[in-house]
C-alpha cells in the first residue's frame, strides 16, 4: 500500500481526496436541517433544542481544533485524519439509532469531534501542497465541497425523509464519508518530516513549546480572520438550519423547501473556483470579505417578506456568500508562520465552531420567544454586517 500511496502524492490527486473528505464533512454537518421537522414532530422538542443538534456538532471543535492542529503538525495528517474519520462516521451511525435527545446529542458530539478535526486538517493539507502556487484556485475548488454537500443534504436527504423516514435518511448520509475514508486510507500519506536546516530547528522548537505559547506566537491577526469566519458561519448555518422549516410554514412542500434553500449553494459551485483564480491574480481578499458581509446583511434581512421570489433571493445570497470562504482560507498563510500553520487553521476552525454553536441555538431561541422567524433573520443579517467591521481591522501583513 505504501508504494501506491507514494505514487499518488501529486497535489491535484491529493486535492481530489481532500475534496471528497470535505464533502463528507459537509453532508454530516448538514444531515440535521432537512430532518429537523421530522425530529421535532417525533421527539416533541422545541426548535431551540432541535437547533442545539447543530450547535452540539460544533461544540467539540471549540476545544479540540487548536490542539488538533498542533497534533497534526507533530504526528502527521494520516494518523490524525484516520482517527477523525472513524469518529465522524461512528457518531453519524449512532445518530440513526437515537430515540432521545440525549442520544442524538451525544451522537452529534462524537461525530463533531471527528468532523471538526478534519476541518482543521484538510485546508492545512492543501496549504502545504499548494504553497506558493495556485493556492487560491485550490482553495476555491476545495470550498465548493460545502455548497455541494449542502445541496445534496437538503435535496436528497429531505426526499428520503419524506418517503422512508428520517432514520434511513440519516443512514444514507454515511455513504460519502465512508467512501472518502477508504480513499484516504489507501492513497494518502503525510508529507515527510524533513530534518535539515532551519526548518528542522523550527520544528524542534515548535515541539518543545507548550500549546499556549504556540497560540500566542501565531499572532493576533489570525484571530481577526477567525472572527470573520465565526460571524459568517453563525449567520449562514442558521440560514440553512431554519429556512426549510420556515418555508414549510409558508406552504412549501418539504421537497420544495429543501430545494429552494439549497439554491444558496448552486452558484458557488461555479463561482468559488473563479473567486480563487481572482485571488491568485489580483488579491483583494479583505475587500471581498467586507463586500460580502454588507451584501449578505441586506439580502438575509429580506427573507421573511420574500415568499414570492424566494428562490431568486437564495441565488443572490449564494453569490454574496461565495466571497467569504476562499479569501478566509487563503488569508491564513499570509498571517501565520508556516511552522504554525496547523495551529492557525485550528484557530480558524475554533471560530467556525463557535459560530455554529452560537448561531442556531440563539436564533432557535429567538423563534421560540417571538413565535416567528422575523427576529431570527434580523439577527442573521446583523451577524453578517459585523463581518465588514471586523475585516477592516485586518491590515495587510504578509508573513515572509
Amino acid at each position: 500500500m505504501q508504494p501506491a500511496a507514494e505514487k499518488a502524492q501529486g497535489r491535484w490527486f491529493i486535492l481530489c481526496i481532500v475534496y471528497l473528505a470535505m464533502l463528507g464533512v459537509a453532508i454530516t454537518l448538514q444531515a440535521v436541517p432537512p430532518l429537523l421537522g421530522s425530529i421535532v414532530s417525533e421527539l416533541k422538542v422545541s426548535f431551540a433544542n432541535a437547533g442545539l443538534l447543530m450547535s452540539l456538532f460544533a461544540l467539540p471543535g471549540v476545544f479540540i481544533s487548536i490542539p488538533a492542529g498542533a497534533l497534526a503538525d507533530r504526528y502527521g495528517e494520516r494518523l490524525i485524519g484516520s482517527i477523525s474519520f472513524l469518529l465522524m462516521i461512528g457518531g453519524q451511525a449512532l445518530f440513526t439509532t437515537g430515540h432521545t435527545m440525549v442520544i442524538l446529542g451525544a451522537a452529534r458530539i462524537v461525530s463533531g469531534v471527528g468532523a471538526m478535526t478534519l476541518m482543521v486538517l484538510l485546508p492545512q493539507i492543501l496549504s502545504q501542497r499548494f504553497a506558493g502556487a495556485e493556492i487560491g484556485l485550490a482553495m476555491g475548488i476545495f470550498n465548493t465541497a460545502i455548497p455541494l454537500g449542502t445541496i445534496l443534504s437538503l435535496n436528497v436527504l429531505s426526499v428520503i425523509d419524506s418517503t422512508s423516514g428520517w432514520r434511513l435518511s440519516s443512514l444514507a448520509a454515511l455513504l460519502i464519508p465512508l467512501a472518502a475514508f477508504l480513499l484516504f486510507m489507501f492513497f494518502f500519506s503525510s508529507l515527510p518530516r524533513r530534518a535539515s536546516g532551519g526548518e528542522k530547528a523550527r520544528s524542534m522548537l515548535a515541539g518543545r513549546e507548550d500549546l499556549l505559547r504556540q497560540i500566542a506566537r501565531s499572532g493576533w491577526r489570525i484571530w481577526l480572520v477567525g472572527a470573520c469566519w465565526l460571524l459568517f458561519n453563525a449567520s449562514i448555518i442558521s440560514l440553512f438550519t431554519f429556512t426549510p422549516t420556515f418555508l414549510v410554514g409558508l406552504g412549501f412542500s418539504p421537497k420544495r423547501a429543501g430545494a429552494t434553500t439549497s439554491a444558496v449553494m448552486w452558484l458557488p459551485l461555479v463561482l468559488s473556483p473563479a473567486t480563487g483564480l481572482l485571488i491568485d491574480r489580483i488579491g483583494g481578499k479583505r475587500t471581498m470579505i467586507a463586500s460580502a458581509g454588507v451584501a449578505l446583511a441586506v439580502l438575509i434581512a429580506l427573507v421573511p417578506g420574500a415568499a414570492h421570489w424566494m428562490q431568486t433571493l437564495m441565488l443572490l445570497i449564494g453569490v454574496a456568500q461565495t466571497l467569504v470562504p476562499s479569501p478566509v482560507m487563503a488569508l491564513a498563510p499570509d498571517v501565520v508562520p508556516k511552522e504554525r500553520l496547523g495551529v492557525g487553521f485550528g484557530i480558524i476552525s475554533t471560530c467556525f465552531n463557535l459560530g455554529i454553536l452560537i448561531g442556531p441555538a440563539l436564533l432557535g431561541w429567538a423563534r421560540d420567544v417571538t413565535g416567528s422567524f422575523s427576529l431570527s433573520y434580523a439577527l442573521m443579517a446583523l451577524l453578517s454586517l459585523l463581518i465588514a467591521f471586523v475585516v477592516i481591522g485586518l491590515r495587510p501583513h504578509r508573513i515572509r
